[in-house]
């Protein structure tokens, strides 16, 4: 029985970040109703019985905006339609002011085992240069709230690439991250957030880059020192702990992406849904699956990309095809080997972009 992924996308939120390049809509109750019983209906169209859904991800957009028994209502048409693990791991991505006690628990109590909260920083200033809706006090409430709740596996999203940013609040954040030890963290460089100042040209990207990549070194060497494992470029957890939906991902294995925009890799097929509610809608009403024309991606070269973003890297088999870029990097320090595997060096993870364009 093939064991695949379950990826659910809720593209609505109150308010759209500047820097989320994800498909979103502005949240409003009737049409996220409406969403719920599309996708509901693609559930039905992708039916196999002979699929094991061992992880699900629900993201979005903002599903903390869901009610429980809506999200209730997805799994239990996952598992209608597919089997469903029970020793699932099942993840909601949340935002800080959505949560309460009372829906928390009631996230428990209907299969939610995993959840992924957006805090972005514990600082006031990085919040509001973010323009955020919750402030520093509701970071930690969330937190705090979900440990009340029952929830022993809490990833917090960590952003780093704000004017706002020093090696001091950076240390701040950590403190605060010391104290609530999550299972996992992630550290995203975000681009596209608005300066105060006027473009200087390449001199200050330069630098700015410069300055994201000591901050990003100093996360790393922060959370190695509190114990967690650095296993994937954004990403780290405490023994144990890593996202076992996203390693589906990296390791180039079978997963089913549901709403629109969501996309999916079956049968080594990679599909995208169509990124506008009303294709989507359209297709699913005529019985079709919603799914757009996407160049296919050359195996070997799909395994490269995605397996290199993990600490631990791939097989060196994997990169036979590539053996003169892949020797070039080697000798040059960009790649290691570490046994019978092939990884970005540690300190070159920022360069993975052009070590790929180099290589692939």
């Amino acid at each position: 029985m093939k064991k695949t992924g379950l990826y659910i996308h809720f593209p609505f939120c109150r308010r759209a970040c500047f820097y989320c390049h994800f498909f979103k809509k502005k949240f409003q109750a009737e049409k996220a109703h409406s969403w719920l019983r599309l996708v509901r209906r693609e559930i039905g169209l992708r039916s196999d019985a002979g699929v094991l859904v061992d992880t699900v991800y629900l993201g979005g957009g903002s599903p903390s905006l869901l009610d429980p028994g809506q999200i209730a209502a997805l799994l239990e048409a996952a598992a209608k339609h597919f089997r469903l693990s029970d020793r699932a791991e099942v993840t909601l991505e949340a935002n800080p002011e959505d949560l309460s006690i009372p829906w928390l628990e009631e996230l428990r109590s209907v299969g939610i085992n995993r959840l992924s909260i957006g805090v972005q920083s514990f600082q006031e200033k990085d919040l509001r240069c973010l323009k955020r809706n919750h402030s520093a006090a509701q970071a930690a409430r969330a937190v705090e709230m979900a440990l009340r709740a029952g929830f022993a596996n809490i990833s917090l999203d960590l952003i780093i690439g704000l004017e706002s940013q020093t090696s001091q609040s950076m240390k701040s954040n950590f403190r605060t991250i010391a104290e609530f030890k999550p299972a996992h963290v992630s550290v995203y460089i975000l681009e596209g957030v608005p300066s105060k100042r006027p473009s200087l040209g390449e001199v200050k990207r330069q630098a700015a880059d410069e300055r994201d990549a000591r901050l990003y070194f100093l996360a790393r060497r922060c959370l190695c020192d509190l114990g967690y494992e650095h296993y994937e470029v954004s990403n780290y957890c405490l023994p144990g702990n890593a996202s076992r939906h996203n390693l589906k991902y990296w390791r180039n294995q079978p997963y089913i992406g549901l709403g629109a925009a969501a996309a999916g890799y079956l049968d080594g097929r990679d599909y995208r849904n169509y990124p506008d509610l009303g294709k989507y809608r359209a297709s699913l009403e005529k019985g079709a699956l919603p799914e757009q024309k996407i160049p296919p991606l050359q195996p070997a070269r799909r395994r490269v990309a995605t397996g290199l973003r993990l600490l631990d890297g791939i097989s060196a088999a994997a990169l036979a095809p590539f053996s003169a870029p892949r020797d070039f990097l080697l000798a040059e320090g960009f790649l290691v080997r570490r046994g019978a595997r092939i990884a970005v060096a540690a300190d070159k993870i920022l360069l993975l972009n052009e070590i790929l364009g180099y290589l692939i």
